[in-house]
């Protein structure tokens, strides 16, 4: 193989091995995946995956943490949330909560938003529903409920707007 073609397939192992660091999202869903929504019914559903990828240890959701992706509600609209969790090594829930300091034990959870059991979890590849009128315009987060598990990356923003169209952005 000859010195330069070992150095491009180094070269290129390294770019394969960056890609898979939990550093970021790693083939997270974009927003039409994530987020649709009927304005003649006011309703948003949403769609969460938790443990999507292996990004951020595993402790995302749809492949984002730490405040990657923003999901945005006009206030008085209905959302509807369909989570699953993905993972196959942890248990995760799913729920907004206040904007409140990040800890091991995620902030109090809002507008009564969250998966059954939310500091237990679902167990792996389960599914739950549940909905909410969101009724206060404000920044909030999507988090899990699983202790520490906010701690470790599992949360975005959740917005409710005094206006515009529901959206996602990353």
């Amino acid at each position: 193989m000859g010195c330069v073609g070992g150095i491009g397939a180094a070269i290129g192992a390294a770019l394969v091995l960056a890609g898979c660091t939990s550093s970021g999202p790693v083939a997270a869903l974009e927003g039409p995946a994530i987020l649709s929504s009927d304005a003649a019914t006011r309703t948003v559903h949403l769609l969460l995956d938790g443990g999507e990828n292996d990004a951020y240890g595993g402790f995302n959701f749809d492949g984002y943490g730490d405040g990657g992706m923003t999901v945005r509600v006009p206030a008085g609209w209905t959302v509807d949330v369909t989570f699953k969790n993905e993972s196959t090594t942890f248990t995760h829930s799913c729920g907004v909560a206040q904007d409140a300091p990040i800890s091991t034990n995620a902030g109090p959870v809002v507008f009564g938003a969250t998966t059954p059991d939310p500091t237990t979890g679902l167990p792996f590849g389960a599914t739950a529903h549940f909905s909410f009128v969101a009724t206060r315009a404000g920044r909030y987060r999507i988090v899990c409920f699983v202790t520490a598990h906010e701690a470790d990356g599992m949360w975005d923003w959740f917005v409710v707007t005094t206006g515009g169209r529901p959206s996602v952005s990353t």
